[in-house]
């Protein structure tokens, strides 16, 4: 996981802006405060909250037009509040950006949409499962 994670981020700061490398870019930074070491095979990289930051603020943030995106930060984000500012108002964030997702794409992301996408694609996949009444 490191290497991928690794490439992305060279990748990233190289210039790359696809879709795909940001949104694995976004998963793999967070994941990086999201669970320990031990789980994830990713070794602590302090930058790795500015590049999350970095990357939510590339795809415009709560105000994204990007339904799949928002799903994801808000699972993120409602997951780890804490670890983005205020927890009230990451908490509040994670709301409004599912509402937003549901609003763009009243059809579920159903896990389909993740599936054979890597560790993002079964991490949300398993999310997607998880959090399909609620979408």
């Amino acid at each position: 996981m490191e290497e991928t994670y690794q490439a992305l981020r060279s990748d990233w700061f190289g210039g790359s802006r696809d879709r795909e490398t940001a949104l694995h870019l976004l998963f793999l930074s967070w994941w990086h405060w999201a669970e320990p070491e031990f789980l994830t095979g990713l070794t602590y990289d302090p930058a790795s909250a500015e590049l999350w930051h970095e990357v939510f603020n590339h795809f415009g943030g709560q105000a994204s037009e990007d339904a799949e995106f928002l799903f994801v930060a808000a699972i993120m984000a409602g997951i780890t509040p804490w670890a983005f500012g205020d927890e009230n108002e990451w908490t509040a964030a994670a709301a409004a950006m599912m509402a937003h997702a549901r609003s763009l794409q009243p059809d579920e992301l159903s896990p389909g949409v993740f599936e054979g996408r890597s560790a993002y694609g079964d991490y949300f996949a398993h999310q997607s499962r998880v959090h399909s009444g609620e979408y």
